[in-house]
Formats: C-alpha cells, sequence, structure tokens
C-alpha cells in the first residue's frame, strides 16, 4: 500500500475500496477458496495456499465477508464464494445436533467435536448475512434458530454461555455471540436474537466492566467475578474498542444510555493502548494501564477505526469531538494500511518487542478478512449520512462502481 501521510480519510477510503475490489477479495475468492468451495486456512505472502487442517470460525469468517462484498455491490463472484463456502459448512462442520464442530481435516474428516462458542457465533453470523444478502436456503434461518437454541440449553449458572476450554467465563465469545444476534435482529430473526442480545449486555454492564476503571476484562470465574492471577488482569485494547462499536449499536437500537455511556468510557480505555512509539494498537495491557504484550496485531487496527468512526456518528458537526475522532478514524486507517500488501494480502502480527520492531514473516491468515471487511463496512456506514466537511465520503466507499479484478 501507497504511503498514507500526505491523504485525507476521503482518499485513504477510496483506497481502501479499491484494494479490497481489485485485489483482496478476487485473490481470496480464488487462491483462498477451492472449486469445491472449502475456504484455506492462510496465504504465503506470494499467494500460495497453506494447508493445514481446518477451523470452522475460518469457513464461517469468509462466507461472511463474500456476502457482506455482494451486500456492498461488489461484482465479483461473491454468491458463488458465499454459497459453496455455507455447503461446506454445513457438509463438514455441521454435528447432528446442528452445532458446529471447531476442526476438521484437509478432506473434511472430523478432528475436533469440540463446540465452541466462538464458532456457533460466526456460523449466525455468516447465516445471518447470507439471508440479508438474498441467499435464500430456506433451511439457514432453521439452523441458526438450532444452533442458538442448542447453546441456550448449556447456560452458566450466573447467566451467559460457558465457552468450551480452560476458560469458560469469557467476556470474547459473548462479544461475538452479541454480534451475530444483532445482525440477526437487522436480518427480521424471531424475539429469541433481541432476548439474547439484551442478556449479553446486562453481563457487559455489570459484569465484564470494571465499574470503577471503566475497562474490560476478558476472563472470569464462574460468578462472573475477575479470575484470579495475570488471567483476571488482563486488558486487551482491541477488544475494548470491538465493544465499543457493538455497544454503540446495541445502545442505539434500544435508546440505552448506559450502553452510550459505556462505549465511550471504553474507547477511552481503548486509546490508552495505542503506543507512542509505533502508533499502532498494542496487543494486551495491565489493568493499570502498564503494557502486558508491546505487539501489535491487524485487528485491534480494525476495531480502533469501526470504534471511532462509529463514535463521530452520534458527535455534532463540526464539533471538536467530532474532529478528533475523524483524525483517529485517519490514524487507525493509515496504521491498518501499514499491514496491506498490494497484492490483496496481509501480515498480522508487528513485533513492537524486537529491535527492529518489524512485521513477523508468516503467511497471511484468512481469519484477519473478517476483521478488514467489518473496517470497511462501518467506513460505509458512517458516509451514508455525511456531517460536515467530510461529505466527499459519501461517494468513496462502495463497490458498486469498481470492476471486481484489476484491469476490468
Amino acid at each position: 500500500m501507497p504511503s498514507t501521510q500526505a491523504f485525507s480519510l476521503t482518499d485513504l477510503t477510496g483506497q481502501f475500496a479499491d484494494w479490497l475490489a481489485l485485489h483482496a477479495l478476487p485473490t481470496w475468492a480464488a487462491a483462498g477458496q477451492t472449486q469445491a468451495g472449502v475456504f484455506r486456512e492462510a496465504l504465503t505472502l506470494d499467494g500460495q495456499p497453506v494447508i493445514r487442517p481446518r477451523r470452522g470460525r475460518v469457513q464461517t469468517r469468509q462466507a461472511y465477508v463474500y456476502a457482506q462484498a455482494g451486500l456492498l455491490g461488489w461484482q465479483g463472484p461473491w454468491r458463488e464464494a458465499a454459497s459453496r463456502g455455507l455447503d461446506v459448512l454445513r457438509r463438514d462442520f455441521a454435528r447432528p445436533d446442528g452445532l458446529c464442530r471447531t476442526l476438521v481435516s484437509e478432506d473434511g474428516a472430523p478432528l475436533d467435536e469440540t463446540v465452541m462458542v466462538y464458532d456457533q457465533a460466526f456460523a449466525l453470523l455468516a447465516l445471518a448475512t447470507a439471508k440479508r444478502a438474498g441467499l435464500t436456503d430456506p433451511s439457514h434461518e432453521a439452523w441458526a434458530v438450532a444452533i442458538r437454541e442448542g447453546l441456550l440449553a448449556r447456560p452458566s449458572p450466573h447467566g451467559g454461555v460457558p465457552e468450551s476450554g480452560d476458560q469458560p467465563y469469557q467476556a470474547n465469545a459473548h462479544m461475538h455471540l452479541l454480534e451475530a444476534c444483532l445482525a440477526w435482529e437487522s436480518a427480521g430473526g424471531d424475539a429469541g436474537w433481541a432476548r439474547l442480545s439484551d442478556q449479553i449486555v446486562d453481563l457487559a454492564l455489570t459484569h465484564f466492566i470494571d465499574a470503577e476503571g471503566g475497562f474490560l476484562r476478558e476472563f472470569f470465574t464462574a460468578d462472573w467475578s475477575p479470575a484470579p492471577g495475570t488471567d483476571g488482569r488482563l486488558v486487551e485494547p482491541g477488544h475494548q474498542f470491538e465493544w465499543v462499536w457493538l455497544l454503540t449499536l446495541y445502545g442505539r437500537a434500544r435508546r440505552s444510555p448506559a450502553a452510550l455511556d459505556a462505549a465511550r468510557r471504553l474507547y477511552d480505555v481503548g486509546l490508552t493502548g495505542v503506543s507512542a512509539t509505533s502508533g499502532l494498537v498494542m496487543d494486551a495491557l495491565e489493568e493499570d494501564g502498564s503494557v502486558r504484550r508491546p505487539g501489535s496485531r491487524l485487528w485491534p487496527q480494525t476495531e480502533w477505526l469501526k470504534a471511532a468512526l462509529i463514535l463521530a456518528e452520534d458527535d455534532e458537526a463540526g464539533s471538536e469531538a467530532r474532529e478528533t475522532r475523524l483524525r483517529e478514524a485517519r490514524q487507525a486507517l493509515g496504521s491498518l494500511f501499514r499491514y496491506l500488501t498490494p497484492e490483496g494480502l496481509w501480515r498480522d502480527q508487528y513485533d513492537g518487542a524486537s529491535a527492529d520492531k518489524g512485521f513477523v514473516d508468516e503467511p497471511a491468515p484468512a481469519s484477519s478478512l473478517y476483521h478488514i471487511m467489518v473496517a470497511f463496512l462501518q467506513l460505509t456506514l458512517s458516509q451514508a449520512q455525511p456531517k460536515g466537511t467530510d461529505a466527499a465520503l459519501a461517494s468513496t466507499g462502495k463497490f458498486g462502481d469498481r470492476p471486481h479484478q484489476k484491469g476490468a
């Protein structure tokens, strides 16, 4: 990607749209997906598939990406990519009870039957987005309801849904489950989605978010007290920003001042995780604000962008608060661009602890495209009702006037 220093947020948004439409989406629909519909786990930085066992969360995230690309007007083969991806999800990952297993081999043989709440959340998100995009398999909604009810049949004694593994009481799985519930609310799902959204947000406001410090913890005990030791003190800046986005969407829909106020406090906490040295969002802090892990993965940069943009929408046009959020959004988008390669790929990890502070040399994980797409989606949503001097953004974000491959 080119240097971003001389470009406005408007210019950067157009560059982002071109990168997605001309490079990333075509690359991952071709080299990143087999003819049978299997989404690859990763591509090397020269575009070669990495062969390894396949996770359900990658299949669902990529199906979501292409359904969302269709909603945004991309002219490439989004329908085929998303439909074939969902077919593979049902064939290779759906268990007899409708819930999704976590891992299969390259040829689709089950390797791990574990039901991860995290994985179910992304299956639900993909199915909701497919419905909104017009992929009208009549069984999709029934399958989504079956997944939801299967999760609710495994409740925590103090509310919420326990995750599989050694950290059953956690905020992150609930965060993505909230995202999926809100997606189904938008897609016209039944009242059960709103009820589950309300339950998750209540947990977040009463337990996940520290009442005094306004920051979100990651891990808890069965009664939703902070987990003992270092697990209970972990604060991830990227997740502060991700919850900002979701709580703002929820707070608007429910007219909930508590959710909206919590979102703005979380945003301030997230900003403390932006490195003064690199300008990137760091991976992890302690609850006292000190740095636990100084490296910076790609995904927190996308969450910072989403959070800054959605908060700016609710600020008065021309206000100092709005202009500050838009400057921060431009900084976040510039930070994200540092990870992207011209070929539609990306580096995933910036090693802030190394002597040269460079990027880790490794393949591009497919799972990051979900984060990239949602960040781009928020750019388009923020431009739908532009305010003040940034009105020119309204014409730069969507794919409808762009070819789906370079030179078309």
